[in-house]
């Protein structure tokens, strides 16, 4: 039996012909792998969008309001702590360094209640001159408080009843 040339005209032909079924067999994957990572991200941004939860606070001390608005993303969210952080940093301080960073601080909160209210006319404008600062602040709270709710998927009385409740 003679033995093959690795390097002979057969071999690297046979190597070619290996070389493209394997790009096109790449190619093809690489395609239908696109087409269901694409797929997947349309589907999460659309249950991202989708997402609404009802925020109830207090617009006046007597009076209680409920507003659809949609859970805020992680930029949001992490936008919404930062904010009460330097709140509570520069609060009770009084010097003006201080009085300037939280009127700062303040005047962001609308752009973000409109952003995340569902109902385009509470836009930053009514946020800003309409409603209360207090509304405004209890709005922001309840809708962090609101959005960490169920996360998990688990329900309240779901809980209850696997406590035995």
């Amino acid at each position: 039996m003679a033995e093959l040339d690795p390097t002979g005209p057969a071999t690297k032909a046979q190597m070619q012909k290996f070389k493209e079924k394997m790009k096109n067999t790449t190619a093809k994957k690489d395609k239908v792998e696109f087409a269901g990572h694409l797929a997947t991200r349309d589907k999460l941004e659309r249950d991202y969008q989708e997402d609404h939860i009802y925020v109830t606070f207090n617009s006046s001390p007597q009076t209680r309001r409920t507003i659809l608005a949609r859970r805020p993303n992680k930029k949001e969210f992490i936008e919404i702590l930062k904010l009460g952080v330097e709140a509570a940093k520069f609060e009770g301080l009084g010097d003006p360094q201080s009085l300037e960073k939280l009127s700062n601080t303040y005047s962001r909160l609308n752009e973000l209640a409109a952003t995340l209210s569902v109902d385009k006319n509470l836009d930053t404008k009514f946020w800003d001159e309409k409603v209360s600062f207090a509304a405004l602040w209890n709005f922001i709270n309840e809708l962090v408080s609101e959005s960490q709710q169920n996360i998990g998927g688990v329900t309240e009385s779901e809980l209850q009843s696997f406590r035995g409740e």
